[in-house]
């Protein structure tokens, strides 16, 4: 009888451990940390573009991406009450991205991105900074390849980067705080 109820448990395991995967691969609806997006903002025109990377686990994920349609900061910062003067900027940096899983519909996420100005053909190098975004969220699934996500903006002056490593300053206060709302959607794969 006990060899009997063995044989039974390893057949029983061993059609769910094959089966499993099986199902998995063709209806898993757990969503991961990756692929190629475009974040919509709600209201008003602004777009940017980005990819993620994620770990084999799928909860933790890294990106880039890019602003397709963006914002003079200065006047950004005006519709929200803060009257700033950074430089005009002619370019921006890529969008670098960190982000985590925190429940199975929802994605917590860090960002930064330098406004760039060009220098002149007799100066050394191409670029200088003349602000640094960074960007906290949170995204939350809404259906297959769509989410929605809330996004605090901080903008600060070079200036406040005084150690140099790219970041603001641990303690330094942003020169202009706002939010903005997005309709993200992942590019479909193809069929």
């Amino acid at each position: 009888m006990k060899t009997y109820i063995l044989h039974l448990l390893v057949i029983l395991a061993l059609t769910l451990g094959v089966a499993t995967p099986a199902v998995a691969d063709k209806g898993d609806s757990a969503f991961k940390l990756e692929g190629a997006w475009v974040a919509k903002v709600v209201g008003m025109p602004g777009q940017w573009s980005y990819v993620v990377s994620s770990d084999p686990s799928g909860k933790r994920g890294s990106g880039h991406g890019s602003v397709d349609v963006g914002f003079r900061a200065n006047y950004a910062c005006a519709l929200n009450n803060y009257f700033t003067n950074f430089q005009s900027s002619d370019s921006e940096s890529p969008i670098l991205v960190s982000m985590v899983m925190t429940a199975p519909d929802t994605v917590s996420y860090n960002a930064i991105w330098y406004g760039l100005k060009e220098l002149g053909p007799m100066i050394p190098i191409v670029n200088e900074i003349v602000l640094i975004g960074t960007v906290t969220g949170e995204l939350t699934v809404v259906g297959p390849g769509k989410m929605e996500g809330t996004h605090t903006f901080a903008i600060y002056y070079p200036s406040a980067d005084a150690d140099e490593d790219g970041f603001p300053d641990e303690g330094t206060t942003p020169d202009c705080i706002f939010q903005m709302y997005t309709v993200d959607t992942r590019l479909p794969m193809p069929e």
